[in-house]
């Protein structure tokens, strides 16, 4: 288990499915994590479940845990390109008492530290819509830059928006936030 200053992190098991459900069916949760409500919700347990558990072997999924052990949201990665060392991030707080409190935040920091230290990437990105401004910010302060930007690529409540590409270096973030 990866241990942060306000979370854990540690590989999905099949009890979280029940937690998780109500968030992957949520349209508020939907809407700030990726901007496609409903298209990615109105899922069974058992879709959520094939989706987490048993799902491409090339996406990497977490549970983010936490001062208390309860779940409070999942994270991990794609897209591996080993010849480039990147990887592609993704993260939910599906619990939303947890939102604006850091602790994604932290998660992130975590995560993006055992990335760059075990998995030994040398570059992280990301990607969100431009009105999700709260997520932007907190990958700021992970250390996260606006790298560009895709014209009109989301449509969000029947407008479209620009996707947000982001990125973070092995280096930016270590002067960050150390190597330990």
């Amino acid at each position: 288990m990866l241990k942060g200053q306000k979370t854990s992190i540690r590989p999905i098991e099949e009890d979280d499915i029940d937690t998780m459900y109500p968030w992957y069916n949520d349209q508020e949760v939907n809407l700030w994590s990726s901007g496609a409500w409903p298209l990615n919700t109105l899922q069974s347990k058992d879709q959520l479940a094939l989706k987490f558990l048993d799902g491409s072997p090339d996406i990497y999924r977490y549970v983010i845990l936490d001062e208390n052990e309860l779940l409070i949201g999942t994270l991990g990665f794609k897209e591996v390109n080993i010849p480039a060392q990147s990887v592609a991030l993704f993260v939910v707080i599906g619990n939303k008492t947890y939102w604006g409190k850091g602790y994604g935040t932290d998660a992130l920091i975590t995560f993006s530290r055992f990335l760059f230290t075990q998995w030994n990437f040398h570059r992280i990105s990301l990607d969100t819509w431009d009105g999700n401004i709260r997520a932007i910010r907190a990958y700021e302060k992970v250390g996260f830059k606006i790298e560009g930007r895709q014209r009109e690529a989301r449509f969000v409540l029947g407008n479209y928006h620009d996707a947000i590409l982001m990125g973070l270096l092995r280096e930016e973030f270590f002067s960050l936030h150390g190597k330990l």
